[in-house]
């Protein structure tokens, strides 16, 4: 693409990218692609919908899709016309739709009626009290107080929304606003400005809401693709859920870049490598599913050296094989819009930085200091990260600042690294709570307040294992309730209910009380509970108590 001033908001960003690359192939699905000046289109048809059904800089609008057309256009025409979007997870269960919902303030909810076993319709109405009965035009719910309109592409049957198809009709009437007044609206969009939340579980027994503003969306994802070589000759295929941070930053890598996005109809590894034979996709981006993938597309004959991304030897620029310790592996996180410490992936680490993450991405400040006094710590010693500025969150949503940062605007990570002389960061280990089990964050105290509410359940204590797939998975020590014998399968399937699949333990084990190992405070020894749970043997339940 043409050298031009970098975009500092998306709508600028998005300008540029169209008006560069607008018959290139932008969007490919199983039954159709979209050129960058069919997004545009489609996007723009959206956002004027938007603007007519009342909404504006500022307006919450939740989004309940899988990755395609719907989710991909939405997403842009909010942050076209500078609303704050939140995506929400198609693996949520009710009781997490719930929260979603009424803790993001959703004034307009967008969404798809069913994907692959989910009916969100269903979903929903067991998520809201009374929006079974709820009437589309009038909608009044205590349990989300802000929710005016629901729009799914399909609600046949359902009295408390509306179709898809309606919405977009909005911008078709005579009095709808137009291409003028949507490019004034966009040019009133600002780097300053709010524009999408994404969940990710925290430290706390409800997952957190990442607010990422609108200079983040412009200039992070530019950035990140030049680290992943990503150019506008690419077909990207995300294996990540655009819910999440890796799967909004993906896409919004491809766009940067005026490349092509393909997305699978479904994340069955069958799927996927169809799309990735008929549309010769260049750059896969997977984390937690890549051995099956990887093997799969093998015994297909695929040529998966020929694939970044499917796990073939790392090169550097002469063409050399890397050895892993000195590739870097990349640190980042929801709260950093992805990577904060990285290297190219085609670069070829110092001997002396072997194992490193990297040195510090487009701007990011990053500190390491004395988890208890905060003061830091001399260069190479070991330390808990915090960061500022660059495309670091703006905030959490509805969470005071003085909560979330340092006073002088540093946000604690709760990583362990070490940041030597040179700026290069090695990642030690986590002082909180949070697993990270196949790219995704869970918080322990959200799937053990999950489990304590169990009837089956005394007590439950959760940690993480190491997995050479997964690199942790989330485990449970189990105390049962008197008389009560639960076993591992029925404790998994009584969770479907309460908890998204990821973040139910994949191995539970059954102590008594004077199993937990605790301090003379007290306090759970949670390494010496990870050395429990792996050792030891599921046991009968009723044999504890």
């Amino acid at each position: 693409m043409e050298e031009t001033e970098p975009a500092s908001t998306f709508p600028a960003l998005f300008a540029q990218v169209v008006a560069a690359r607008g018959d290139h192939d932008a969007l490919i699905l199983a039954h159709e692609t979209l050129t960058y000046r069919e997004l545009d289109r489609r996007s723009a048809r959206m956002a004027r919908a938007l603007l007519a059904g009342g909404a504006g800089k500022g307006t919450r609008i939740g989004l309940l899709a899988p990755d395609g057309a719907l989710w991909l256009t939405t997403f842009y025409a909010a942050l076209r016309i500078g609303a704050l979007i939140t995506p929400i997870s198609t693996l949520a269960t009710p009781p997490e739709l719930a929260h979603i919902i009424r803790t993001s303030d959703v004034q307009i909810l967008i969404g798809a009626r069913r994907f692959l076993r989910h009916d969100y319709a269903e979903k929903l109405a067991a998520a809201l009290p009374g929006l079974g009965e709820g009437r589309s035009e009038a909608l009044r719910l205590p349990a989300a107080p802000h929710l005016r309109s629901v729009w799914l592409d399909d609600a046949d049957g359902l009295s408390w929304a509306r179709p898809v198809d309606d919405l977009l009709a909005l911008a078709d009437a005579a009095d709808a606003p137009d291409a003028v007044l949507l490019a004034a609206v966009e040019r009133e969009v600002s780097p300053g400005d709010d524009a999408f939340v994404v969940y990710t579980s925290g430290s706390t027994a409800t997952p957190k809401a990442v607010v990422h503003g609108q200079w983040a969306v412009a200039r992070q994802p530019p950035a990140l693709a030049a680290y992943f070589l990503l150019t506008g000759g690419d077909r990207t295929m995300p294996l990540l859920p655009a819910f999440w941070m890796g799967g909004i930053a993906a896409a919004l890598q491809v766009l940067s870049t005026g490349g092509t996005l393909v997305y699978p109809p479904s994340p069955d590894l069958q799927d996927a490598l169809d799309m990735i034979e008929r549309h010769d996709v260049t750059y896969v981006v997977v984390w937690h599913v890549l051995a099956k993938l990887r093997a799969a597309a093998i015994a297909r004959g695929i040529d998966v050296d020929g694939i970044r991304g499917m796990g073939g030897p790392s090169r550097d620029e002469r063409g050399e094989t890397v050895p892993p310790p000195l590739r870097a592996n990349l640190l980042g996180m929801s709260e950093s819009f992805s990577a904060h410490s990285a290297e190219p992936v085609d670069r070829r680490m110092p001997e002396d930085k072997a194992g490193a993450s990297g040195r510090a991405v487009n701007g990011i400040e990053r500190r390491a200091v004395d988890p208890e006094t905060g003061a830091e710590v001399p260069a190479g010693e070991i330390g808990e990260l915090q960061l500022r500025g660059g495309a670091l969150m703006t905030g959490l949503y509805k969470v005071d600042r003085r909560r979330v940062f340092t006073p002088d605007g540093f946000y604690p990570t709760n990583d362990l690294v070490r940041i030597d002389a040179d700026g290069y960061a090695f990642f030690v280990g986590r002082t909180g709570d949070m697993i990270k089990t196949s790219s995704a964050n869970v918080s322990r105290l959200e799937v053990e307040a999950a489990l304590n509410s169990l009837p089956e359940v005394a007590l439950s204590l959760v940690t993480a294992l190491p997995h050479p797939e997964s690199g942790e998975i989330v485990a449970a020590a189990v105390v049962p309730a008197p008389d009560a014998a639960p076993t591992e399968d029925g404790l998994r399937a009584a969770l479907r209910d309460r908890l998204s699949s990821f973040k139910i333990p994949r191995r539970i084990v059954f102590v008594s009380h004077d199993d937990v190992p605790r301090t003379a405070t007290g306090k759970v020894r949670l390494f010496d509970l990870a050395e429990l749970i792996a050792s030891g043997t599921p046991t009968p339940a009723g044999e504890h108590v």
